[in-house]
C-alpha cells in the first residue's frame, strides 16, 4: 500500500475499499479484492509497534541523535 486504506461496511453487510495516493483515488468494490486489501492492512497492522514501544523506540532514536557529532564541513 502507498497510500491510505479506508474499508467501508454497508447496510447490506457488502464491503467496499476506498484507497487513496497522492494523486489518485480509487473506489474497490470486486468483494474479492476488497478481501486481499483488508488483508493486507491486517498484515501491517500486526507488524506495527505498540504505541508503547513506538515511544520507547523514538527516545531511544532521539538519545542516539544527541550523540552524534556533525561530518566536518568540506
Amino acid at each position: 500500500m502507498g497510500g491510505s486504506l479506508t474499508v467501508l461496511w454497508l447496510a447490506n453487510g457488502k464491503a467496499v475499499a476506498y484507497l487513496e495516493g497522492s494523486k489518485s483515488g480509487e473506489l474497490v468494490e470486486e468483494s474479492g479484492r476488497v478481501e486481499e486489501l483488508r488483508l493486507s492492512y491486517d498484515v501491517q497492522r500486526d507488524k506495527a509497534l505498540s504505541p508503547e514501544q513506538t515511544t520507547e523506540f523514538i527516545q531511544q532514536l532521539v538519545k542516539e541523535i544527541r550523540t552524534c557529532h556533525p561530518a566536518e564541513p568540506t
